[in-house]
């Protein structure tokens, strides 16, 4: 159903190395150069570009979690994990903070209100 490349490495079965650079730093540097070329002021695609992150973080996270597994040196799986971690704790607040005060991320001239 999904590609290998893909189940192989939701499934935790890639080295931690590959995962890392493929999946965390690869997809966020490809994620970040789209980024650049989307037109923010347009609610839409933010909201698009947005959504799409969410959904790539979660790939992230679940595929690097998975993948620690696979490290010889325990430290290192250790210190995925618990980066891993702090990532989540990270998002929660950020996204607490977010849907407390949304004026403190946006601009005051960009309204979810269909504009």
């Amino acid at each position: 159903m999904w590609p290998r490349w893909l189940s192989d490495a939701l499934s935790g079965k890639e080295p931690l190395a590959r995962a890392f650079w493929i999946w965390g730093v690869g997809v966020s540097v490809g994620y970040s150069i789209i980024g650049a070329l989307i037109d923010v002021d347009h609610p839409i695609a933010l909201t698009v570009y947005l959504v799409v992150g969410l959904a790539l973080g979660v790939l992230q996270t679940v595929i690097l979690w998975r993948c620690a597994a696979n490290s010889r040196p325990t430290l290192l799986s250790r210190i995925v994990r618990a980066t891993v971690i702090c990532g989540l704790v990270i998002a929660v607040i950020v996204l607490f903070a977010l849907l407390a005060n949304p004026s403190l991320f946006l601009s005051p001239n960009l309204h979810w209100s269909g504009q």
